[in-house]
């Protein structure tokens, strides 16, 4: 067996076992220093929490055409708000009651493919301080706390630790790009948008998923920190997030997906490469001819699309697992020109394409109100 077929065995065997085995109990994370009750967390933190309510009104339908929603917003510097793009996606009208009252809020800007919206300051709200930062990874076992409205029950504070870091949840073909936090802290409806915070009451990550399926308990989702900062400075500063439009979305073509394919065991270190499963239309990967899967399979309980393009290098880069077609993805800005060579029929092409801006698709704007979510 050669070392890229035992590369891709082992990554394969990582992957299977990980579909199977149950979380661990999460380790002792040691708290800082700066350590505090739950009750001064959450009295430090009560002016800088907002209920959000959007009403939206769709000119289209007459029966059922205005639309009520709501969840949880906080305060960061200089007064802005930040909560889910999902709680305001389609909204007329954005409200934040503070001091009993209703303030109406502009948009400042949104991120759909982070579930992230800017609303813009004001004054009474923004003469205070906003949540702090923390600096840092998360540790597994570490104290976490989450600050929301469910339910319209009104400010809530729920406790727990995080039970999970750098998960991925399959609702975005941009997910992968950017994994969430995973908190047993409660979760429901109207926690969207709100913050998650260490025992110093430091912000650690924004409230934005729950699988809420049947046998599912405890399993809250939050953008972390590290990720969700830059974006919020490039909203602010442009009104907008730019990212490029590469398009695709697969996984990497791992031993048993060539057998599907029939792929013979010596031809493996040759047709290895990135599966190509899907492609969003009008994208770069759409305009260069890439083609997606057509065929379903199930594989541990994940649904495959076989039968698309296998890309093998990008820019002279060999891809032959996920760490490198992570890298070479995340390296991508609008404007570059990207030389992609792939396998159709087993048969190499060579291509380049542009990559352009990502705009705000209709998906982007559905995707999170049709997946389970606070």
């Amino acid at each position: 067996m050669s070392k890229l077929t035992s590369k891709v065995a082992a990554g394969f065997l990582t992957g299977a076992l990980a579909a199977f085995v149950i979380l661990p109990e999460p380790v002792n994370a040691r708290e800082p220093s700066c350590e505090k009750e739950a009750v001064d967390i959450y009295s430090g933190l009560e002016d800088k929490v907002v209920e959000v309510f959007a009403i939206g009104i769709n000119p289209f339908r007459v029966s059922g055409r205005v639309k009520l929603g709501s969840g949880t917003g906080f305060l960061i510097s200089d007064g802005y708000i930040v909560t889910n793009f999902h709680v305001i996606a389609g909204a007329q009208d954005i409200a934040v009651f503070a001091e009993d009252a209703p303030i109406y809020f502009d948009i400042v800007g949104v991120d759909p493919s982070l579930d992230i919206a800017v609303l813009r300051p004001w004054a009474p709200i923004g003469d205070k301080p906003g949540i702090p930062m923390a600096e840092g990874a998360v540790e597994i076992g570490q104290k976490a706390y989450a600050i929301g409205f469910p339910f319209h029950l009104g400010k809530t504070l729920s406790a727990g630790i995080v039970s999970g870091d750098s998960r991925v949840l399959p609702m975005t073909t941009s997910s992968w790009l950017s994994p969430f936090i995973q908190t047993d802290a409660a979760i429901s409806p109207g926690n969207s948008g709100g913050p998650l915070v260490d025992s110093c009451g430091r912000l650690i990550g924004m409230v934005t998923a729950a699988i809420s399926a049947s046998g599912a308990e405890n399993l809250g989702f939050a953008v972390p920190v590290s990720v969700l900062q830059p974006v919020l400075k490039e909203i602010i500063e442009t009104g907008k997030v730019s990212r490029p439009w590469h398009g695709l979305y697969g996984q990497i073509a791992t031993p048993p997906i060539l057998l599907m394919l029939g792929i013979r065991e010596e031809d493996w270190e040759d047709m290895t490469g990135f599966l190509v499963e899907t492609v969003e239309p009008g994208s770069a990967a759409d305009r260069a001819g890439l083609r997606g899967g057509t065929w379903p399979v199930m594989w541990g309980g994940q649904e495959i699309l076989l039968g698309g393009d296998i890309i093998t290098h990008v820019n002279g880069v060999r891809i032959t697992s996920r760490d490198e077609a992570l890298s070479m993805t995340l390296a991508l800005k609008p404007g570059d020109t990207v030389n992609i060579v792939y396998l159709r029929d087993r048969e190499k092409t060579e291509v380049s394409v542009v990559i352009e801006e990502r705009p705000i698709l209709f998906e982007d704007i559905n995707i999170y109100r049709q997946h389970s979510r606070p």
